[in-house]
């Protein structure tokens, strides 16, 4: 369930009145756990297979592709990872990578 202006169903509130904490703490992670996006890798290779580094990062949604830069910046909107991949392909010599591990942890 999606509210908000222009987000989809939406109710007026105080309508169908609060939800206690528990359930809609519930509701909030059921609509986070239902489309989560996936988190992909610009890899850029140096030389021949010498070194290689992170050029940028990317969010996969459903049917589009965000690429941030290392500083967080949007950089492309494209319709998927591979798009993303295509596009930053023509200037960069960059591999399509999926973190094995793309939970994020805790920071202490």
């Amino acid at each position: 369930m999606v509210v908000g202006a222009g987000q989809g169903p939406s109710f007026e509130s105080g309508l169908l009145g609060s939800l206690p904490e528990a359930e809609f703490a519930e509701l909030v992670q059921e609509e986070a756990d239902g489309s989560p996006p996936r988190v992909f890798a610009l890899v850029e290779e140096h030389g021949e297979r010498v070194d290689c580094e992170i050029f940028a990062w990317g969010l996969e949604f459903e049917q589009r592709a965000s690429v941030f830069d290392l500083d967080g910046m949007l950089w492309a909107r494209c319709a998927s990872a591979d798009g993303a991949h295509a596009l930053v392909s023509r200037i960069r010599n960059v591999r399509l990578a999926w973190p094995s591990e793309a939970v994020p942890r805790p920071r202490r």
